[in-house]
């Protein structure tokens, strides 16, 4: 017997499993949305996450999502996150790494495209 599954059936389990692995996200606030080239996009409380179908859900959130969202978001040349957000070596800043590039955030600057 086969299964065969949706675009949406398939990243209901990816944000699941993303939801069940990160509790910090919070419920969920918002609608599946598809994203371009088939990925997807789910908000939570305190982040959003993205997903492409072939896996690797990453989450975005606070002054760096609102950074990428009005920077187009996948749709811009930065695409999908390729981590979630991670705090700089020096502990003082934070950054999420997309295919495209990696935006920063530093205290008293706010996010930033890094060089």
């Amino acid at each position: 017997m086969s299964s065969t599954y949706s675009g949406l059936e398939v990243f209901e389990c990816q944000f699941e499993r993303f939801a069940l692995e990160h509790p910090w996200i919070g419920r969920r606030t918002g609608d599946l949305m598809l994203a371009p080239r088939g990925g997807g996009m789910l908000e939570f409380q305190h982040a959003t996450v993205f997903a492409l179908p072939e896996g690797g859900a990453h989450e975005v959130h606070g002054e760096i999502l609102a950074w990428y969202l009005s920077h187009g978001g996948p749709s811009g040349s930065l695409g999908y996150p390729v981590s979630n957000e991670k705090r700089t070596p020096t502990g003082h800043g934070r950054y999420n790494s997309f295919e495209g590039g990696t935006v920063g955030w530093l205290p008293g600057v706010g996010a930033f495209l890094m060089g």
